[in-house]
């Protein structure tokens, strides 16, 4: 393994995180500063267990679910990936039960055989403790079985960047206070000119939007007495899945909190066998909880053994 290889792995990393990551205002350090220490640590290495394991901690630093580095084979625990079981339902005592362990997949075509087949039920319950996720447009058409019209699930930002912008941004980072104040009364800047170019400079310059799902004439299947059972393994799409719900205050939430951590993963391809991904957009619920890191709250707390 070429040391230049290593290097340039270490900086793909590095400037693809800076372009994408939506979490720079919550971190504890500076990112570029980040990468110059790890830099000199990779200079220091020569063994290739050491650089996947240094690449492996570079990324966890960022303390994201969706932002990883994944060693090549040999360099990591052999977990191959076992596809969880398909959707699955139970009835008893009039309480439909379905079971959904992924989203890897459309299950609204199931979904929806099942409601039709029992239609005289006095509860249904959407079992998605052991979600692992996938696809949030596979989640969303499940939902709409259960959600009328249009909803939502979560507020999203992701970076904004033009390069015009970048160039007066840096310009003005490099002015004195005093020339800035002088601006300031001549007119020539704004506050929020100032604080644009502060944000651009730090990566914190943010469109922000709000999901949306369903459809002004999208008529719910069932619209009766609704549960969501989750727990810590419910995670990313599941989390999208398990927020239209609490947004749009369908279904009575029981369980545990979910894992905490959901985003649009960007592909990072490197050259010494090992992949990467980075979480590009930032999320919170609808009314502004903040569930990255800490998992989404249910209504009801049962342990998952319950």
């Amino acid at each position: 393994m070429k040391k230049a290889d290593m290097i340039y792995d270490l900086s793909s990393l590095w400037t693809s995180v800076k372009e994408e990551f939506p979490y720079f205002d919550r971190l504890p350090f500076d990112w570029d500063e980040q990468y110059r220490l790890y830099l000199e640590k990779l200079l220091l290495i020569d063994d290739e267990g050491d650089f996947h394991s240094l690449l492996s901690e570079f990324m966890e630093s960022l303390q994201d679910g969706h932002t990883k580095y994944i060693p090549p084979e040999g360099f990591r625990e052999a977990k191959p990936f076992v596809r969880p079981a398909g959707p699955s339902h139970s009835i008893d005592a009039g309480v439909l039960t379905i079971r959904l362990n992924e989203f890897l997949s459309d299950h609204a075509a199931y979904v929806r055989k099942v409601l039709s087949e029992h239609q005289n039920v006095s509860l249904v319950r959407l079992d998605i403790r052991d979600n692992i996720g996938g696809n949030t447009f596979y989640a969303a058409n499940v939902a709409k079985l259960f959600i009328s019209g249009v909803f939502h699930g979560c507020q999203k930002w992701t970076q904004i960047r033009r390069a015009c912008d970048a160039a007066s941004a840096s310009q003005l980072a490099r002015d004195s206070e005093e020339r800035i104040r002088k601006y300031l009364k001549d007119g020539l800047l704004k506050e929020e000119d100032i604080t644009d170019a502060q944000n651009e400079m730090r990566r914190t310059k943010y469109e922000t939007y709000t999901d949306t799902h369903g459809s002004a004439d999208n008529v719910a299947l069932y619209e009766g007495p609704l549960q969501l059972l989750i727990s810590r393994r419910t995670m990313s799409a599941a989390e999208d899945f398990t927020a239209m719900f609490k947004s749009s205050r369908r279904a009575t939430l029981i369980g545990e909190p979910t894992f905490g951590s959901t985003g649009t993963p960007y592909m990072i391809p490197l050259r010494c066998g090992g992949r990467a991904q980075v979480v590009s957009v930032g999320y919170r619920l609808l009314d502004g909880t903040e569930f990255i890191g800490r998992g989404i709250e249910p209504d009801i707390r049962q342990s998952a053994s319950s």
